[in-house]
């Protein structure tokens, strides 16, 4: 990738960092003493899941950040693991930036 191409790149994951950090905001701002039983489980768990996204994006942003130059990388770049609820598991392995990939030669 070219340098533009690695800061567009960079450039689309803090924009949905942005938008997934003040839907966050807006959840986490609600009353819960005006909503029903079933209101606040499902606000619950919007904000699990979304705290999931944000951090499997704010991993995908740092790799951006790497390929640009501008962030130090990671000493490991394993996979992790999401619980968001009792029923469901995730496991997800980030981005690894180019200069952490292994070379095929």
């Amino acid at each position: 990738m070219t340098c533009i191409a690695d800061l567009t790149r960079l450039q689309i994951h803090i924009k949905n960092l942005i938008a997934m950090r003040k839907r966050q905001v807006a959840l986490s701002g609600k009353d819960y003493s005006k909503m029903s039983r079933r209101q606040c489980e499902k606000n619950g768990a919007d904000l699990t899941w979304l705290g999931m996204d944000i951090d499997k994006a704010t991993h995908e942003a740092h790799a951006a950040a790497v390929d640009c130059g501008i962030a130090d990388p990671r000493t490991s770049y394993g996979s992790i693991d999401y619980r968001p609820s009792a029923f469901h598991h995730y496991n997800h392995t980030p981005t690894v930036p180019r200069c952490r990939q292994e070379r095929s030669t």
